[in-house]
């Protein structure tokens, strides 16, 4: 129950650790859908954290069972017999099918019937067994764990996933509105040129030229619109919510250099941090559960000791001098009891070599899911040291992006003015337009690359928790 109760405290920490990323977006509008709602209704809705919040608590049904095993075995029995009854000397196998006869000894056999019961309750207790309870209770123990450390890992799997959706959604958003604001500046180039053309001060091909690029900048807006609608009903599909009409909250982006800046001394804390991460911590699970079982199988064959007791009562119409007595009611009465009570001990010695060969499979699948654990803690590592190294490298690029987007709004204004006033070509103000949507997309796209460069740096150094309530 423990176990339990700690999974169900982690996954409440988690959508409580939710709930403080409201902070991560700024100026939240009334219809927006913030990043913290998305990891609350994932945790709340997705099926496959529910099946393993059901694992869980079969694993602790199954605990419960394996401690009631010391338990005494008590069996109540009652019957009512009629048939005959002919013994002869000698020994047989019962085979479990062979009817027991008991009485005399007769020179040949009598179709008298007669009539008899017999009650009885008998006790199977294994009082001891060198171990074995404890190695069975250890091992159901050790199974929970497995089952509670996948559904914290589950949790964690989602809360990385709908992130990462959430921050494409972001990143389509603001693609959106920047596809639409090229419509916008080349429609009205659009208009500009066909005033000049149809006042004969430039040549009509002016005009489709910038027909054209309408065109392109219309059917860039349906390609984004497309991958936009594509990443809403995944999102949707996680929370189970109604994502038509959702807006992402704007990511407060005068915070992420600073992020970017925090966190990149911080790599050793990260990689030490990473020992905790719920996806080995499911790996390690999963490697003292096979290390538990190997010691169950160790000790089933060790020896154990019983305690045995039966009392029974038994009635008969046969007499002790082989009379059968034609009342066959007389035997459904009691006449003689009996009791019995013993110790046994039993060891299998043939089993000793085959209990080996089963010990011996359960440490190598101990060995290969250590092997399983430490290629995640590799793939990790990796993980963690290429954000860092993306992380870098957008800070770097977020400290350029502003000349290049600077100096693409000067030469499109000035570009578009040369030509109103006639001293350029259409081309040159295309290739203007195009150059300022280019920057405006580049910016967007670092900045979306160094987000997700940190997230993806938190979830492989296991610092989540720590980096959602920093952000404002």
């Amino acid at each position: 129950m423990k176990i339990f109760m700690n999974v169900k405290i982690y996954c409440v920490a988690l959508l409580c650790l939710a709930a403080t990323t409201g902070k991560l977006f700024a100026q939240q509008p009334a219809d927006s859908f913030s990043l913290h709602k998305a990891i609350d209704r994932t945790l709340a809705h997705y099926p496959t954290l529910k099946a393993k919040a059901a694992t869980v608590q079969a694993g602790q049904a199954s605990l419960t069972d394996v401690k009631h095993n010391w338990y005494p075995n008590l069996k109540l029995h009652e019957q009512l017999d009629l048939g005959t009854d002919n013994s002869i000397y000698g020994s047989y196998f019962t085979l479990g099918m062979i009817p027991s006869t008991s009485g005399g000894i007769r020179e040949e056999n009598t179709s008298q019937a007669m009539s008899g019961n017999i009650a009885m309750a008998e006790m199977q207790w294994e009082i001891y067994n060198f171990g074995a309870y404890r190695t069975q209770k250890d091992a159901a123990k050790s199974a929970l764990r497995v089952n509670s450390a996948d559904m914290a890992n589950e949790a964690n799997q989602l809360t990385a996933a709908i992130i990462q959706d959430y921050l494409e959604l972001l990143r389509l958003e603001q693609l959106r509105k920047i596809q639409q604001d090229n419509i916008n500046r080349t429609a009205e180039i659009q208009r500009a040129v066909n005033a000049i053309v149809k006042h004969g001060l430039k040549p009509g091909v002016d005009s489709a030229v910038a027909a054209a690029e309408l065109s392109r900048a219309r059917l860039n807006l349906i390609d984004v619109n497309s991958q936009y609608n594509r990443v809403r009903i995944e999102i949707a599909s996680f929370t189970g919510m109604d994502t038509t009409g959702i807006i992402p909250d704007t990511i407060n982006e005068t915070r992420l250099l600073a992020l970017l800046n925090e966190y990149l001394p911080e790599k050793q804390q990260m990689a030490d941090s990473l020992g905790s991460h719920p996806l080995l911590q499911y790996y390690n699970a999963q490697y003292l559960n096979q290390l538990a079982n190997a010691q169950v199988t160790r000790k089933s064959n060790l020896p154990k000791v019983s305690l045995m007791a039966a009392g029974w009562m038994r009635g008969s119409s046969g007499e002790y001098n082989d009379y059968f007595n034609k009342n066959l009611w007389s035997g459904l009465g009691y006449s003689r009891s009996n009791y019995l009570v013993g110790l046994g001990i039993t060891y299998n010695l043939t089993d000793i070599k085959h209990t080996r060969e089963r010990v011996a499979v359960q440490q190598y699948k101990a060995q290969a899911a250590e092997q399983e654990m430490e290629t995640a803690r590799t793939r990790l590592q990796q993980s963690l040291d290429q954000a860092q190294s993306d992380m870098a490298i957008s800070e770097q690029r977020l400290e350029e992006i502003p000349a290049q987007l600077n100096a693409a709004r000067a030469a499109a204004t000035q570009k578009t003015a040369l030509y109103k006033a006639g001293l350029t070509n259409i081309i040159e103000v295309t290739n203007a337009l195009f150059l300022l949507n280019r920057a405006e997309t580049d910016l967007v796209q670092a900045r979306d690359i160094a987000w997700k460069a940190l997230f993806r740096a938190a979830y492989a150094g296991n610092s989540i928790q720590q980096l959602l309530p920093e952000l404002n």
